[in-house]
């Protein structure tokens, strides 16, 4: 059946983003190969253009004033808090309070005032929206952006009418891959490096297992691995999703030993940790947002303390119960497929965009 809020030959949407196309952007770089897919009239900016493969030209946000009068644009999209608030030119609250990461050269507020260009967007965690985050930000997105999506409760607590999204995952490529019985076991940690991604606990754990276990390691954590006396690990850097998809595939488990830092507190589960799941990892994980909007722990995956102990117990737990661990990653892989797929929350956003205005 024609989708006819998608049809909508009189509305245009521009996305903006800031280094874009970046495959390592993750969940911004698959969600807006959807949109493309979708939309396919849609324009692309980049406040600072990167190199990666897109199927469309990526324009400069420089020229998006022009571009975007010529080209009848009725609506843009962005992600993060500090991006918005940047195009909105509010970077600052009254009293002087800073949005970190912001940029008042993106101001375009007034341009899109004078051409009744609506503006929607999604606040994940970072990009500006940390523990301390003054909820005056918030106000200021809701009363100025036409739709709000987000993936917490902090969001959704402070936009009483955002929008419930998880982060979208790019399914048809991070897709499941039976497990094999292989010894070691193949753990596998992947995240950008910061405090609160847990690598000090992580180590301190590794280092009391014995050679049933092997981890890998990926991100920039190089300075980081004299913490480890285990030497049963392989360490990678960053890598591309192409050898990171290999890889997941490749492991049993995925294990996150997150918590909350001074910057920011991850949603749950990590994107890192989605994409692992997708192709049947089991996800060994804490979960300092004590997020139950999808993820049954038990079920999908495996819950624990941020506490040496309580991720030993797991993990032998997982050496001693395999088939059973594998289920519960192939649990994961279903729940990740029917509900993360970036193709379904595309398809939503549009929809939820594009009904704005006539709701209006």
């Amino acid at each position: 059946m024609k989708n006819e809020i998608l049809s909508d030959t009189s509305r245009r949407l521009a996305v903006i983003d800031t280094s874009f196309p970046w495959k390592q952007s993750g969940f911004r770089y698959w969600e807006n190969i959807q949109i493309f897919r979708q939309r396919p009239d849609t324009l692309f900016f980049a406040t600072k253009l990167y190199h990666d493969e897109f199927p469309v030209k990526v324009y400069d946000f420089q020229s998006f004033n022009s571009i975007a009068k010529k080209e009848g644009i009725t609506d843009i999209y962005c992600v993060f808090l500090n991006l918005v608030l940047s195009l909105l030119g509010k970077c600052y609250l009254s009293d002087g309070t800073y949005m970190p990461g912001s940029n008042p050269g993106f101001n375009i507020s007034t341009f899109l005032k004078e051409n009744n260009i609506n503006i929607h967007t999604t606040l994940y965690p970072g990009g500006g929206l940390d523990p301390s985050t003054s909820d005056e930000f918030l106000h200021i997105v809701a009363q100025n952006c036409k739709t709000v999506f987000t993936n917490i409760n902090e969001v959704l607590n402070g936009i009483p009418n955002s929008i419930y999204n998880p982060v979208v995952i790019n399914t048809d490529f991070y897709s499941y891959a039976p497990k094999s019985k292989l010894k070691p076991i193949q753990l596998t940690f992947s995240a950008h490096r910061a405090e609160r991604k847990g690598f000090p606990l992580l180590a301190q754990t590794f280092n009391q297992l014995d050679d049933h276990f092997h981890l890998h390691i990926i991100g920039d954590w190089q300075n980081d691995l004299h913490l480890l006396t285990n030497k049963n690990y392989t360490y990678y850097g960053l890598l591309n999703p192409e050898r990171i998809k290999i890889l997941y595939e490749q492991s049993h488990v995925f294990i996150y030993c997150g918590t909350q830092d001074q910057f920011a507190l991850d949603g749950f589960p990590t994107t890192a940790a989605v994409d692992a799941m997708a192709t049947g990892c089991v996800l060994v994980s804490t979960n300092p947002r004590n997020d139950r909007f999808l993820l049954e722990s038990g079920v999908d995956y495996l819950e624990v303390e941020a506490d040496v102990n309580s991720i030993i117990s797991t993990l032998f737990w997982i050496k001693e119960n395999f088939q059973q661990a594998m289920e519960i990653g192939k649990n994961g892989a279903t729940k990740v497929k029917n509900n993360f797929d970036s193709k379904v929350i595309v398809k939503s956003k549009l929809s939820h965009i594009f009904e704005t205005k006539n709701n209006n």
